[in-house]
């Protein structure tokens, strides 16, 4: 299990590094989508593009500083489920100062 830690309002770019069978997985007709949540409430998800999740600040800014968990899902073009290749902890770090000097 994985853990991502990030501070409370940043923007944050995850490289995600999928493997098939110990060989990089690049999607084809496939959607890799990143979510958030806490218990059985999802407060976000995102797709990846090129194996990358821009996260922006307003979504990092709306939790609460805590742990959430995250998972990383493929669906195939009929948005079916294919897998679950990367679950973890996402850990939201409180920050000082929210302003703009």
């Amino acid at each position: 299990m994985q853990t991502i830690e990030i501070r409370q309002g940043d923007t944050v770019q995850l490289k995600l590094n999928l493997t098939e069978n110990g060989q990089p997985f690049v999607p084809d007709q496939e959607k890799v989508v990143f979510s958030v949540g806490r218990y059985k409430d999802l407060l976000f998800s995102l797709e990846a593009v090129d194996g990358v999740v821009k996260i922006p600040h307003e979504k990092t800014q709306a939790l609460n500083p805590g742990e959430y968990k995250f998972d990383v899902r493929v669906y195939d073009a009929d948005k079916n489920l294919v897998a679950t290749p990367m679950v973890g902890v996402f850990r939201v770090l409180e920050v000082v100062n929210h302003d703009l000097l």
